[in-house]
């Protein structure tokens, strides 16, 4: 089952870890992001990492709230929906200003 988004997202990238690997989000929010990335953690799993904001990394911790393969052999990529379990105010903040939101 899965949970209903508490945020919004906006299609932004940003640089992200996960663990050790780096990839781009899609979308973003205060409430997590999605991200493409070659090898999926499983739906559930907890995950945490940095994310590249204003020239500094700022760290996260989150959970794998939904996850969809891909297909090496295709060269697709697969998808996961990261929710937030942790990440400082501030950064919250930042991205429900309306600066955050406008499309650039």
């Amino acid at each position: 089952m899965t949970k209903t988004r508490t945020s919004t997202r906006y299609r932004r990238r940003f640089r992200v870890t996960i663990g050790a690997s780096p990839v781009f989000t899609l979308d973003l929010g205060a409430g997590g992001f999605s991200a493409e990335l070659m090898r999926v953690p499983a739906a559930g799993s907890s995950v945490s990492g940095a994310i590249q904001l204003n020239g500094s990394e700022v760290p996260y911790a989150g959970e794998v709230a939904w996850a969809k393969p891909g297909d090496s052999r295709l060269g697709l990529r697969g998808r996961i929906g990261v929710r937030f379990t942790h990440l400082a105010p501030e950064v919250r903040r930042l991205f429900d200003s309306p600066a955050f939101k406008q499309v650039t």
